[in-house]
């Protein structure tokens, strides 16, 4: 029943991709969170028309502070990136973007990575990379995301009234990867990787909006107050400290399938909530009890979670990449230009000075998949974090690739260098 089910809708996908100008490159397998930005668009955002997308060489002293960057939290993400590939064949592809190359392209660098001590860092990557300026189409912006920590209870007891729910039994999952492969359809390649939905006889239908879910036995991982779940779901993971003090992550497990529509910016667009800041948020909701629902139910999109124990405090929740993300050393990216893994270096801005900092790329979203020069930088765990992500938004940041030595890349002209 599955089967045909699968098939009845790639069928009616194929007609409806049809209607995309440019198919996008295939993602690699994997679930991916709706990564969005902490700030709330002041507009809605149109994807960019893909157009060339190119590499030139450069040296590194000729990017903007990489002689003062702190290199560190880069050099720990790049750790972890290759505990990953070890477990991976060295033919391998790396996942997503236009560039990288094979896993085993990295893997001399990541063996010297191991021997690298305290304040050799910059002596590392300048000695096993070639650096490359990004040019490329789409938004150019950076903004930043971070790990929740939140009160929470396994009982339903104010004001820990919304639950966390985990993936549901009846949702199906539709790799179109695999069939625009099997079926050789450019029109499926313009189209999402996955697809969530449910099974109705022998099609699959899409899975139910936010206002239609209801929790079945044994969903509930815990409850909590409905702004701290709310911005676990757009922050796509979070911790959960309970009253006996133990902890829990709330880790991104699925998404029903639904475009993320802020609700925060629906209160502001309604005129209630002129500031629509989390704190503001909140204190909204608990003035408002008879309106919590509604309010939530402004955005159609719902994210599901699977409870993990925490083993190390020091990283994040895993990314797209499958890798545990580290604190101003990991980046969501457009996985149709840089694949999961790469070092990027962006000089942008933060708070009146600038920001200029190499990460690297291990997760994505709905909300970043704009470009090459779109990134949401992790920013860690907890309140401080939090603060930092909901201030950063920096316009027209410019990008850098770090390759290994001796890999091929293509050769840009010279109009494709920065200027200034």
């Amino acid at each position: 029943m599955i089967g045909r089910a699968v098939l009845s809708l790639s069928v009616v996908l194929t007609l409806t991709a049809c209607a995309s100008s440019s198919p996008a490159p295939i993602y690699g397998a994997g679930t991916t969170r709706p990564r969005l930005p902490s700030t709330v668009p002041s507009k809605p955002m149109t994807p960019p028309v893909p157009q060339d997308f190119v590499l030139a060489p450069v040296a590194f002293d000729s990017i903007p502070g990489w002689g003062m960057s702190d290199l560190v939290p880069a050099l720990t993400a790049f750790k972890r990136q290759c505990d990953n590939w070890r477990n991976r064949t060295p033919d391998t592809a790396l996942t997503g973007g236009r560039y990288g190359g094979k896993i085993g392209d990295w893997l001399t660098a990541c063996s010297a990575s191991l021997t690298i001590q305290p304040g050799q860092e910059r002596w590392f990557f300048e000695a096993y990379f070639d650096p490359q300026y990004v040019n490329g189409p789409g938004e150019a912006k950076l903004t930043s995301y971070f790990e929740p920590v939140v009160q929470a209870s396994r009982e339903w007891a104010p004001p820990f009234t919304e639950p966390l729910l985990k993936r549901p039994p009846d949702m199906v999952t539709v790799d179109l990867g695999a069939f625009a492969e099997a079926f050789d359809s450019e029109a499926l390649r313009g189209a999402p990787r996955t697809l969530n939905g449910k099974l109705n006889g022998d099609r699959i239908i899409p899975y139910p909006k936010r206002d239609a879910i209801t929790p079945y036995l044994g969903q509930i991982i815990g409850y909590a107050h409905p702004a701290d779940v709310y911005n676990l779901q757009v922050q796509g993971s979070g911790r959960l400290h309970f009253a006996d003090g133990t902890e829990a992550r709330a880790q991104f497990s699925a998404q029903n399938g639904y475009k993320w529509s802020s609700a925060l910016g629906a209160l502001r667009n309604s005129g209630q909530l002129p500031s629509p800041t989390w704190s503001n948020f909140r204190s909204w909701l608990d003035l408002n009890p008879g309106a919590q629902k509604s309010a939530l139910n402004a955005d159609p999109s719902y994210v599901f979670f699977q409870e993990e124990t925490i083993s190390d405090y020091t990283a994040g929740p895993k990314g797209a990449a499958n890798v545990p993300l580290t604190p101003m050393g990991s980046i969501a990216v457009d996985p149709a230009f840089h694949p999961y893994g790469a070092l990027v270096f962006v000089n942008g801005d933060y708070g009146g000075g600038p920001f200029q900092r190499l990460l690297v790329a291990q997760d994505t979203g709905g909300a970043i998949r704009r470009g090459p020069n779109r990134g949401d930088i992790f920013a860690g765990t907890g309140a401080e974090a939090g603060a930092f992500a909901e201030r950063m938004n920096s316009s027209g940041p410019r990008w850098w690739t770090l390759l290994p030595k001796q890999f091929a890349v293509p050769v840009a002209s010279a109009s494709s260098l920065p200027h200034g």
